[in-house]
């Protein structure tokens, strides 16, 4: 059991806090899913006071430094012992080559970044939750990943400041709507105010000429992150495959399929919680 820390930990060098056997084997029960839900939560309530992290570990060759009691994403790597969402990254892994542009949205700890840059991508990760971006830059340097560049910012329709809110027990469903904190995700939601910039003008900013993918993945407010940036781009620069998280859909303001549809881009994938679309005559 590593010592607990109130902040992420981004000095200490990788391998500080190994993941011993009993971890792994508390976050594997937690993550039980032939147990009910209730009893699961209980466990994971159990599993999170003793087995806070710090703990650095490695997955599918990438470095990871993982709180589990503050992330979904972390226990996952711990519980399975693998990246998270194993079925989306296996769709994007043939798209993704040497020198090929992957614009990651919502990048949380980075799972999706560190997995597109180790395979050669030039990527830009964007996330807006301050400890989360830490994190992100601490896994890519543990990795040497030079080719990952970050910005710290919520994207939306326009320049301002917006209330991110925010679960202790999972970071990286940082959202912006305020409605997807009751119900179904209820829980000891704060909210703390984040910069917001239209994506097209960060983008611009970081001078892409393309985008050969991107993963956009805000927490319900995709709609309002990708459909301004379409009607204000130059097709040029629109991705050529978008993996769009679509599990909080009925908190959408537009709805974005018939949007994409009409734009020119058409479903090649599908899991649970995302969709792949590929545009027409795209250019990857």
């Amino acid at each position: 059991m590593s010592a607990s820390v109130a902040f992420p930990d981004t000095t200490s060098p990788f391998g500080t806090y190994p993941a011993e056997g009993t971890v792994r084997a508390a976050w594997r029960l937690a993550d039980r899913h032939d147990l009910s839900k209730a009893l699961r939560k209980r466990i994971r309530s159990l599993v999170s006071r003793f087995f806070k992290g710090p703990y650095d570990t490695e997955v599918d060759g990438l470095r990871f430094r993982i709180y589990p009691a503050q992330n979904y994403d972390d226990r996952k790597i711990l519980a399975k012992g693998r990246l998270p969402e194993n079925a989306e990254h296996q769709l994007l892994d043939t798209l993704i080559r040497e020198g090929c542009v992957f614009v990651d949205v919502g990048a949380n700890v980075g799972t999706y970044s560190l997995f597109a840059a180790n395979r050669g991508a030039n990527v830009l990760a964007i996330e807006a939750n301050p400890e989360t971006a830490d994190k992100l830059a601490f896994n890519a340097e543990a990795n040497g990943l030079a080719n990952i560049e970050l910005v710290r910012t919520a994207v939306g329709e326009k320049s301002g400041t917006l209330s991110l809110w925010h679960e202790p027990s999972n970071c990286g469903f940082a959202t912006l709507v305020e409605d997807l904190t009751t119900g179904e995700w209820a829980g000891d939601w704060t909210a703390r105010p984040v910069g917001v910039r239209p994506l097209l003008e960060v983008i611009d900013q970081e001078g892409l000429e393309r985008i050969d993918i991107m993963k956009l993945d805000v927490e319900g407010f995709e709609d309002r992150a990708l459909l301004p940036f379409l009607e204000q781009a130059p097709r040029s620069i629109w991705p050529a495959t978008l993996l769009l998280e679509t599990n909080c859909r009925p908190h959408w303001i537009k709805d974005c399929l018939p949007a994409l549809k009409s734009a020119g881009y058409h479903i090649t994938g599908e899991t649970k919680d995302n969709m792949v679309f590929q545009l027409k005559n795209g250019h990857l």
